[in-house]
C-alpha cells in the first residue's frame, strides 16, 4: 500500500475548499482507508467538522491529523504513506509555505473554484503556482473543481468557458452547484451523502468517480525530494 495524496488548495477562502474535502473524505472512506490532514491553522475547519462528526457516529470512517507547518506535513506523509490508500490535504485560504508544499508533494491537486469574477482573478495566482510546481512534481495531476455553480446563468457559463481556454489546469466536466445541502450538512458534521438532497449526492458521486479514474494515472509522494520541496515552500 502506498497512498495517493490529494491536495485541495486555493489562493483565497470561501470557495468551498473544506466542504469539498469533507465530502470527498466521506466518499473515499466507504471504499478506501482514508486519512485527512488539516493543514489550515488556526482555522482548522476540517478538524471542527470531524469533531462534530465524531459526536454523532463515534466511528467517523476516517482518521484526521493536524499539520501546522510544512515539515510537520512531510513527516506525517512519510510516516503514514504505507498505512492508507488515500490521504486528503485541506489547505489554507491563501498561498503560503504550506500551500506550496502541498502542491509540490501531492499526487493530485484539486483547485475548488466558483465561476465569479473575484474568484477567477485570484485563481490566476494558483494557476501559476501549480505550473511552477509541475517542474518538481511532474507526475502530479491537477484539476479545477467547479463549486457553487449557479445553473442556467450565462455569466457563469461564460466564465467557465474563459477559464477552460486560458488555464494550465484542466477542469473536471462535472460541477457542484449552489445548494444549501453543502453548507448545512457540513455544519452538522455530515456529507451530502447523509443529507436529504439527491441532486447534491449525485454531484459528489460524479466528482468522486472522475477523481477515481484520474488517480490511477497519479504518482505517489517522493520523499527523496524533501529538501527541494522545503526549498520550494520558502520561495
Amino acid at each position: 500500500m502506498s497512498a495517493k495524496v490529494i491536495a485541495i488548495a486555493q489562493a483565497k477562502g470561501g470557495v468551498g475548499k473544506s466542504t469539498l474535502c469533507a465530502n470527498l473524505a466521506s466518499t473515499f472512506a466507504d471504499v478506501a482507508k482514508t486519512l485527512v490532514v488539516d493543514c489550515d491553522p488556526p482555522q482548522h475547519s476540517m478538524s471542527a467538522w470531524h469533531d462534530v462528526r465524531f459526536e454523532i457516529y463515534e466511528e467517523t470512517g476516517m482518521d484526521l491529523q493536524l499539520a501546522t507547518k510544512p515539515s510537520e506535513l512531510l513527516n506525517i506523509l512519510e510516516k503514514e504513506q504505507n498505512n492508507y490508500d488515500v490521504i486528503l490535504l485541506d489547505g489554507p485560504p491563501h498561498i503560503n509555505a504550506m500551500t506550496r508544499t502541498m502542491v509540490a508533494i501531492g499526487s493530485m491537486v484539486l483547485v475548488p473554484l466558483a465561476p465569479s469574477p473575484v474568484e477567477i482573478w485570484s485563481f490566476q495566482e494558483m494557476d501559476k503556482l501549480v505550473s511552477e510546481a509541475q517542474k518538481l512534481n511532474p507526475d502530479c495531476q491537477s484539476r479545477i473543481c467547479w463549486t457553487r455553480v449557479r445553473t442556467r446563468v450565462k455569466s457563469a457559463e461564460d466564465l467557465i468557458s474563459e477559464v477552460k481556454s486560458a488555464s494550465h489546469i484542466k477542469p473536471f466536466n462535472c460541477q457542484l452547484t449552489q445548494r444549501v445541502a453543502y453548507v448545512d450538512s457540513f455544519a452538522e458534521g455530515l456529507s451530502v451523502y447523509e443529507w436529504p438532497d439527491p441532486v447534491a449526492r449525485a454531484e459528489v458521486w460524479s466528482l468522486h468517480s472522475a477523481i477515481q479514474r484520474l488517480i490511477k494515472k497519479c504518482g505517489t509522494p517522493k520523499f527523496t525530494k524533501r529538501t527541494k520541496i522545503l526549498e520550494f515552500s520558502r520561495q
